[in-house]
């Protein structure tokens, strides 16, 4: 990665519970590119996430020029010149033109993806450059349920930039949505869902001598990660809930690989640095479905991924190229 141009390079990664930004030189280089680091809970409005965005990019940039600047939007973004944001999980991004405020801000031209394909982005600068000509998929577990492909190294978005969103696959007749729809993937393998099914499963069998259960007469409410460190502990209760979201992942994960045939999937996020309990059930619906191996594992830059991503953005940006447009209409 390279970019022209003597200014900064501003990556930032909006998810649905933290929001990330950076800044490094405009040849970074190395496995620890940044400069400079800041995260913060995102709030729960477009509006407020801008609000606190810019004061901590300007902080990070203390005063000197930027030359890019890249965006992963946890949500689906436009293909349009700027991009049209949507968000399932923190509203209100309809009507915050994020890309014309950063720049009037910033001074320096922006580029947006959502957080699935600056994650495949992010992952795949990490593989040798004499290596990149691929076909990967990559999965995000985390608030929400997302996806994204490049081919032969390349972003593939599709006609309304939808390409890759695995979230949306229906496994199972009910179970509601973000979206509205029933029975899909997020439904069941997104963070809230894995902590929701675990609560419910917890108060179902007050019997049950599960270790969650002091957490949620605690807290009132669980978290994905209190669910894993149960199942790690060798909670039964745990281990079975986690066990459903990773079976349907990989149950995702098959149809991506016996309708594409990739080099390999990844499967990113916070959900995705569950253990053995997430992990050896996604393996075997894996291997049940498809009919030769496909290669799925992490992510190896884990919850970074985006952020790297989003840096590979801005020095696109900054070189003037990889803009996210429309393509033409098809005539029928």
């Amino acid at each position: 990665m390279s970019a022209s141009g003597p200014g900064l390079l501003v990556a930032v990664d909006i998810g649905g519970t933290k929001t990330a930004l950076a800044v490094a030189a405009p040849d970074p280089g190395g496995p620890e590119p940044y400069l400079a680091r800041h995260r913060f809970p995102t709030p729960p409005t477009a509006g407020g996430v801008l609000d606190a965005l810019l004061p901590a990019a300007h902080r990070l940039v203390a005063g000197r020029p930027v030359s890019g600047i890249g965006v992963s939007f946890g949500g689906h973004v436009s293909l349009d010149t700027p991009p049209a944001l949507r968000s399932l999980h923190v509203p209100g991004w309809e009507q915050v033109p994020l890309a014309t405020e950063m720049e009037r801000a910033l001074g320096a031209p922006v580029l947006v993806a959502n957080d699935a394909e600056a994650a495949a982005r992010g992952e795949h600068a990490c593989i040798p450059p004499g290596q990149r000509e691929i076909d990967l998929a990559y999965l995000t577990i985390s608030t929400g349920v997302g996806g994204a492909l490049l081919l032969r190294g390349r972003p593939h978005r599709g006609r309304n930039g939808l390409a890759g969103e695995v979230g949306h696959i229906r496994l199972r007749d009910t179970g509601a949505c973000s979206c509205g729809g029933q029975g899909h993937l997020e439904a069941f393998a997104s963070g809230p869902a894995i902590a929701r099914a675990a609560a419910e499963a917890v108060r179902r069998d007050p019997t049950d001598p599960t270790a969650l259960r002091a957490r949620l007469d605690r807290d009132g409410a669980l978290t994905a990660r209190d669910v894993d460190a149960a199942a790690r502990g060798g909670d039964p209760l745990a281990a079975a809930v986690l066990a459903e979201a990773g079976e349907l992942v990989g149950q995702a994960s098959a149809m991506i690989g016996l309708l594409l045939d990739p080099d390999v999937i990844l499967v990113g996020g916070g959900v995705s640095q569950s253990g053995d309990a997430f992990w050896e059930p996604l393996r075997a619906a894996v291997r049940a479905d498809v009919l030769r191996h496909v290669l799925v594992r992490p992510a190896l830059l884990g919850p970074d991924s985006a952020l790297r991503g989003a840096l590979e953005l801005a020095a696109d940006a900054a070189r003037g190229a990889g803009e996210l447009r429309q393509p033409a209409a098809v005539a029928p």
